[in-house]
């Protein structure tokens, strides 16, 4: 695929993420819609470890808020906008965007194999055995005693 290809609204981290993968690899319809989660999870961590350093909206926004007095003079009021959850949930956009990015299933760049299908949720396992019951260690020893 080529640069102008990129989705709509992908910031810098995004996009290259983005240009990286397809310049790489063929997607079908479905990879490229995970890809497209994975760039604006990307995104959203890049912004995150900016508001966790100090660097992100907060600088971008300037709170001004003058306080009238009954005489009206006004006086500037400082205001605190705390993110105190910034962290927890750049720990969580992290698994999210693992997450996504082993969904794509891409192929190692070395081998050319492709990560192990999982075949969704893992259910209870098929019975073994003839009568398909559950037949523990001490069963099997009662019955070989009694052969």
């Amino acid at each position: 695929m080529s640069d102008d290809a990129i989705p709509a609204g992908l910031g810098v981290r995004g996009s290259r993420l983005w240009v990286e993968i397809t310049g790489l690899h063929d997607l079908d319809p479905a990879q490229s819609v995970v890809l497209e989660e994975a760039c604006r999870s990307a995104d959203r961590l890049d912004e995150l470890d900016s508001i966790i350093a100090g660097r992100g909206v907060l600088n971008l926004m300037r709170f001004r808020l003058r306080e009238l007095d009954a005489d009206d003079d006004s006086r500037l009021v400082s205001v605190e906008v705390r993110f105190d959850s910034a962290l927890g949930e750049a720990r969580q956009q992290q698994t999210v965007f693992k997450q996504l990015l082993a969904a794509l299933r891409l192929p190692d760049a070395a081998s050319g194999r492709k990560p192990q299908q999982r075949g969704g949720a893992r259910g209870a396992y098929k019975p073994t055995g003839a009568t398909g019951a559950k037949v523990s260690s001490l069963d099997r020893a009662r019955a070989k005693r009694e052969a």
